[in-house]
This record gives structure tokens, sequence and C-alpha cells, in this order.
């Protein structure tokens, strides 16, 4: 249940640090946004490590797969925020979180997990759900999204509805590696080497290719802070989650972030969802709903078993 919890948990934070990276886009460039984050996200992690008095060690067994998922986190990121250019928060978020069904073929093929019927059941009725959610999206939006003020096709809009796909693909092959990280190796430690990682990967492209546009921290001091909080805490709930469940249960789980998106989207937008989305959401909770159970049944038997 450890991995139920951390995986809700991750959805939500995921979903937070979009909100605000999707009102930031305004503002601050892709690049920009990615080194505002990595840098507020390591300034609360050494805080909390101080904090705790945690041993700032670089290198232990495993931390080659850290530094791979820090590296590629960058241009997950890159993907994702520059979808955001011409899709919503709640579109984007729905398209990168056909990552769950990537995941659950990816854990199968390589990590030897076994989905039974109820698992593959639930991922599916999931899918189901995001791609009701996206259908209303586009029934909603579509007239709008055919040729905006700007003059852009709808080929053009269709385009950037791909990069959220290539981040989901990505995405699924960084949290597949967690599993092949050695055991006792703590998940502050992961993100701790993962986060210098990412730094020293998106320092150099924001030196050769960012934006130079300055900080309003009048404006923007608190998003920034909470950017970092969240992030932080998005990457402890991942490690916990994926080394405490079978990937491909995390993964349908994790479904519930278009639901967390589109109330943030509401909250922080003012973008009433339209109605058809509801059916979506009701899909994509019954799925979570089958396999919470079925995993509480799990526990329930192997804890039979072993007394």
């Amino acid at each position: 249940m450890l991995g139920i919890a951390a995986s809700l948990v991750a959805a939500f934070m995921l979903t937070s640090m979009d909100a605000i990276a999707f009102n930031l886009r305004l503002t601050y460039g892709v690049i920009e946004m990615q080194l505002i984050r990595n840098l507020s996200a390591m300034v609360f992690l050494v805080a909390l490590m101080v904090f705790r008095r945690e041993r700032f060690t670089p290198w232990f067994g495993g931390a080659p797969i850290a530094i791979f998922r820090g590296i590629t986190i960058v241009p997950i990121g890159f993907l994702f925020f520059s979808s955001f250019k011409l899709l919503d928060q709640g579109s984007a978020t729905a398209l990168i979180f056909t990552y769950p069904l990537m995941l659950t073929v990816l854990a199968t093929i390589f990590l030897g997990e076994r989905a039974g019927v109820w698992r593959w059941s639930a991922l599916l009725i999931g899918f189901s759900g995001v791609v009701a959610v996206q259908a209303a999206l586009w029934l909603s939006n579509g007239a709008a999204w055919s040729l905006d003020a700007s003059g852009r096709p709808l080929w053009l809009t269709a385009t950037y509805a791909l990069l959220p796909v290539v981040a989901a693909i990505m995405f699924s092959v960084n949290m597949i590696s967690l599993r092949y990280m050695p055991k006792g190796v703590t998940a502050i430690s992961i993100t701790y080497v993962g986060g210098i990682a990412s730094l020293l990967t998106i320092l150099p492209v924001w030196v050769l290719w960012g934006e130079r546009i300055p900080l309003d921290w009048s404006a923007h001091w608190w998003q920034f802070a909470l950017m970092g909080v969240v992030s932080i805490g998005a990457a402890q709930a991942l490690n916990i989650a994926y080394r405490s469940a079978p990937a491909a249960v995390v993964g349908s789980l994790e479904y519930v972030a278009i639901i967390f998106a589109t109330g943030l989207a509401w909250f922080t937008q003012s973008l009433i969802p339209p109605a058809g989305i509801w059916i979506g959401v009701a899909l994509i909770m019954a799925g979570g709903v089958v396999t919470a159970w079925r995993e509480s049944v799990h526990a329930a038997r192997n804890l039979k078993t072993s007394a």
C-alpha cells in the first residue's frame, strides 16, 4: 500500500509542478524554466538533507542509474513544457499520461513482471478514460485549435501534441531504470545525485541556447519556491513508489493525475472543463479503484500465506 499512496502523492505533485510551469511560460522560456526548477529544487533538497543530517555522498552503488535518470529528465521536461505553447495543461497531461500503458509493456518485457487480466483491464480502463478526456477537450476547443489568431494550422497543433507522447516514452524508461537500483539506497540519495546530474546537464544548455530574461522576483518568488518543493516531493514519491510496488500497478494509478491537472487548470487558470470530460474522469477513477482493490486482495492473501 506504500507504493499506491506514494504514486498518488507523486501524481498530485507532478501536476502541481506542471500548473506552475504553465503559468510561468508566459514570462520565461522553456530552458529557463527548467533551470529555475532545478536550482530551486536543489536548494530545498540540500536544506532537507542538512535538517535530516544526511550524508552528502555523491557516489554509491547504483549512482550511474541515478545520473542517467537525472540527465534524461531534462529532455523530458523540455518536450513537455514546449507543448504548452499550443496545448492547455489538461491536454498536455492527458497525452503524457499514455506512459502507464507503455510502462506496463516495458515492465513485462524487461522486468518480467506479470500483468494479469485484472491489471491489464484496470490499465486499459484508465487509458480509455484519458482518451475520453482528450476527445472532450478537442471537441470543446476544436474550432479554436484548427486555426488560431497567429494562423497556426491544425497539423502544427497535432505536431505539438506528439511532444508529450515522446516525453511519455522517455519517462517510462526513466521509471523502469529505478527497478535496477540496488536495495538499501535511500530515496533522498537517488534524488540528490539525480538532481546534480540534471543541474549539470541544463546549465550548459542554458549558457549556449537559453533565454536571458531577468527574473521577476517580486511577482514570481513564491512560484519559484513552490516549484522547487513540489519537484523534490514528486521525485521522492516516485522513487518510493516504483521501488515499493510493481511498475504496472504504480503506472495504472497515476492516471488520476489527469483529474488533478483538470482541477488545477480550473483553479489557477479559470479553465472550466467541458461536460464530456467527466466520462473520462469516471473511467480513470474506476481503473484506479480496481487496481487498489486487487492489490489489497493480494496483500491479504500474502499475509495469510506468511501466517
